[in-house]
């Protein structure tokens, strides 16, 4: 079911968000239009996978060494994969500022946890982790440009659903959400996603809009976020906006909760 104005209400306000999302079981009133991405297979092992799945998760452990990380160990080694990341996918904020900023606030919570992939000294690669009773999400993936012969992404991959399912009998693991942004890497993340042992599981996500904010939510402002986003590519914040905007059009108008 979907949550009541009351209730949407209430985590607007608390949270002081501009925009609150939930999921539903996709029906008739709801249909489909993301994917969320998860693996709970007690049984996973590189057998499980693809045959192009199994060869580059092998090729990963050849070349790399996969261990959990400490916070000064990602501060001091991992703005190369950060940055490099944010480049190759089109965004803008793949800055010192941003890095420092992101994982300093990141870290405080002790629920949160990063694993990476090295090359001798050099870390070529890792991954972010919110680790909460049995279940785990991998909030971000970073790799260097220079590494992806050696398929670090995949080699993280399968050693974080080896460790949370096999090894600590985690229930399930999640590689989070399809992206609202308009983006042709979309395709390409489904793919490597399923390949690397992840079911994409159909949802619907639904946002809503602030009180005050939701005079802007309109076919107009749409206009205006997609020219903005021609003119300013690498803006994350404003493709995120443009495709949050086309998504809650799209649920109008009980998104819009109006």
């Amino acid at each position: 079911m979907p949550p009541s104005r009351d209730e949407l209400h209430q985590v607007l306000q608390d949270s002081r968000s501009a925009v609150a999302s939930y999921l539903l079981e996709p029906d008739e009133s709801h249909p489909a239009n993301a994917h969320l991405y998860i693996c709970n297979n007690k049984s996973y092992c590189l057998e499980n996978l693809s045959a192009a799945g199994r060869r580059d998760a092998r090729r990963a452990g050849r070349s790399l060494r996969i261990e959990f990380m400490d916070w000064p160990t990602v501060m001091a080694h991992g703005f190369t994969a950060f940055s490099e990341t944010r480049t190759r996918v089109g965004l803008s904020d793949g800055t010192v500022e941003q890095f420092q900023n992101r994982f300093h606030q990141f870290s405080l919570n002790p629920f949160h946890c990063a694993v990476g992939a090295w090359q001798d000294d050099s870390l070529v690669a890792f991954m972010t982790l919110v680790v909460v009773d049995d279940w785990v999400e991998i909030e971000g993936s970073f790799s260097a440009d220079n590494s992806r012969a050696s398929c670090p992404n995949d080699g993280l991959a399968h050693f974080v659903l080896s460790h949370f399912l096999i090894k600590r009998r985690f229930n399930t693991v999640s590689y989070g959400l399809s992206s609202i942004q308009d983006a042709h890497q979309a395709i390409g993340l489904h793919s490597y996603k399923k390949k690397v042992g992840f079911d994409a599981k159909p949802v619907h996500r639904a946002f809503v809009l602030h009180p005050l904010l939701r005079p802007f939510g309109n076919p107009l402002m749409l206009r205006g976020a997609r020219m903005v986003t021609k003119m300013l590519p690498q803006n994350r914040m404003i493709k995120k906006a443009s495709g949050m905007l086309l998504t809650l059009l799209e649920n109008s108008p009980t998104s819009l909760m109006s």
